[in-house]
């Protein structure tokens, strides 16, 4: 075995549903997005069913082109993945070499070091208060990659275009994890044409709620996107993944109507949150808030009372630091109600 696998711990999702079967559970620990999906995506994924004893055709070239129109870029600018987690896999398999320099500015996703990990890179990473990343620092690394993640988790907060700009101008290639990024109307995808090194990543698990089906994307110069292709699986979106993700792009009124749902109870949960003195509430960009609690065993109590959140002291924070997914109005209230019963 290799010694960087005796190293790495194992990714911590935090708590399910399923870790509490005798219990109705309030699930605001995954950033999920709350409601059902659009009629359409229902359709298309029972239509699907029909295909799981085939194989996908290797090259998604409908899935690309369905992303392609979404996005405003060329098919050879995208490359797609088993949730954007494989595309992160296959750019540190694409680019990274053994002691390479990796920076991970932190407080972030944890993944991005894991899979630079098992490529032996040399992995820094440097920490900004609230994600207040600063490019010249990260210049003076000498970076191979860097991972950026906007609007950031855990935090929840965006980066400036400068920001970006600066930092693609410094190192040889740098992802932008933009997972969140419809919640924010705040994307970066349009530097990619002016930045051959930069690599936006996208999902289907957040805004358009299809975290179960896996599916996530890469719009980069055609030279990486090609890359990325090689190295991936070959079948890694099943026949259900690809229809259902089609279908969810074809239903973009849908999928709007629901995200000013999110985006208005954001603020109200934020607004709640404020009012107890205990908890310090971080301004957000995202479908989830941040909160730093002033209280032991909080995340505990609520478990205990049926509501999951996510720990998220394991990301580069220090002190007991919460994240809380948006839910449904009835959902934030019983967390809100718990909150003041601890």
């Amino acid at each position: 075995m290799r010694n960087v696998i005796r190293l790495i711990n194992p990714y911590d999702a935090g708590l399910f549903p399923e870790d509490f079967p005798d219990k109705e559970i309030v699930n605001l620990a995954s950033n999920e997005n709350p409601y059902e999906p659009s009629e359409e995506v229902k359709e298309a994924y029972l239509r699907a069913v029909n295909k799981i004893s085939r194989y996908p055709k290797a090259d998604y070239f409908r899935l690309k082109e369905a992303i392609a129109d979404y996005t405003g870029f060329e098919v050879e600018n995208i490359a797609v993945g088993c949730g954007a987690s494989e595309i992160i896999s296959c750019i540190c398999n694409v680019i990274v070499e053994e002691l390479d320099k990796v920076v991970i500015p932190m407080p972030s996703y944890t993944l991005y070091s894991i899979y630079a990990m098992l490529r032996n890179a040399s992995i820094s990473f440097p920490v900004f208060d609230r994600y207040d990343v600063d490019a010249e620092a990260i210049a003076k690394e000498k970076p191979k990659l860097v991972f950026l993640c906007s609007p950031n988790n855990p935090t929840g907060n965006s980066l400036s275009r400068e920001v970006v700009e600066k930092v693609a101008e410094s190192a040889d290639y740098v992802v932008l994890d933009e997972a969140y990024v419809e919640f924010s109307d705040d994307s970066k995808i349009d530097m990619v044409e002016e930045f051959e090194n930069l690599i936006v990543l996208r999902s289907f698990s957040k805004f358009f709620g299809l975290a179960g089906m896996r599916v996530g994307y890469a719009v980069c110069s055609a030279e990486i996107a090609e890359a990325i292709e090689k190295v991936r699986l070959p079948f890694s979106i099943s026949h259900p993944a690809v229809e259902t993700a089609i279908a969810a792009l074809r239903s973009l009124d849908y999928y709007e109507k629901v995200k000013r749902k999110i985006v208005a109870e954001r603020e109200r949960l934020i607004e709640r949150l404020r009012r107890i003195d205990w908890l310090v509430v971080c301004p957000s960009d995202a479908n989830f808030v941040l909160v730093k609690a002033n209280k032991e065993g909080v995340i505990e109590k609520l478990a205990e009372k049926g509501i999951l959140v996510r720990d998220a002291s394991v990301m580069g924070l220090e002190g007991l630091h919460i994240r809380i997914t948006v839910g449904k109005p009835e959902e934030n209230d019983r967390l809100i109600e718990a909150l003041k019963e601890i």
